[in-house]
C-alpha cells in the first residue's frame, strides 16, 4: 500500500447491482471521487464481489477529481440533478483500505440530506482477509440497509401485483 488510505463509495440497488465509485486527489476537496464507474451486476458469487471491490479500490487515485465540475460522480451518472435525488434509489457503502484493515460503512438514506453514515455498524476486515470475509460483510449490509428497507417488501407486492394484473389483462385479451 503507497497511500495511507483508499476510499470507494458503492451504491447498492434493490437487486443489489453495484456502482462503484474510487476516491482520487482533489485541489479543491483535497480528496474526491473521480470520473470512473466501475459496476457489478446481479447475481454474482463471493470471490466476484470480492474482486469487483478490490477493482474499485486499485482504480483510487489513477486520475484526479475533476473540479471544474459542480455536479457529482454519482449525479452524472445517473443523470439525476442534486446529490440526494441521484442516491435516492441507492443504498451507499463506504469502504476503506487503510495500511490496518478495511473499514466497511453502511448509510442511512436521508430523504432531505441524502446517505448519513451509520457509525455505530462499522466492520473492520484485515487486509488478509479469508476468501468470502469481505463479501460476508457487504452480504449482511445488504441484509440489513437495501433488503430490509420497511418499503422493500410494499414495493415488492405491488410490483407482483401489477405483473400478475398485466397477465390477466393480456390473457382477457388473447380469449
Amino acid at each position: 500500500m503507497e497511500r495511507e488510505f483508499y476510499t470507494i463509495s458503492v451504491y447498492v440497488d434493490e437487486n443489489e447491482n453495484m456502482i462503484g465509485i474510487p476516491c482520487g486527489e482533489s485541489d479543491k476537496y483535497g480528496i474526491a471521487d473521480i470520473d470512473t464507474v466501475l459496476l457489478l451486476n446481479a447475481p454474482y458469487t463471493d470471490s466476484q464481489l470480492e474482486a469487483y471491490i478490490e477493482k474499485v479500490l486499485d482504480a483510487c487515485y489513477t486520475k484526479k477529481h475533476n473540479d471544474a465540475v459542480e455536479t457529482s460522480t454519482i449525479e452524472r451518472y445517473t443523470k439525476k440533478k442534486g446529490f440526494v435525488n441521484a442516491t435516492a434509489d441507492y443504498t451507499l457503502l463506504s469502504i476503506v483500505k487503510m495500511q490496518s484493515g478495511y473499514s466497511l460503512m453502511p448509510t442511512f438514506n436521508d430523504y432531505e440530506r441524502g446517505p448519513l453514515a451509520i457509525d455505530d455498524d462499522e466492520h473492520i476486515v484485515p487486509l488478509n482477509y479469508q476468501e468470502g470475509e469481505l463479501a460476508e460483510v457487504i452480504r449482511g449490509f445488504i441484509e440489513v440497509y437495501v433488503k430490509a428497507n420497511m418499503f422493500y417488501k410494499e414495493k415488492a407486492e405491488l410490483a407482483a401485483e401489477k405483473a400478475a394484473k398485466e397477465a390477466a389483462e393480456k390473457q382477457a385479451k388473447e380469449n
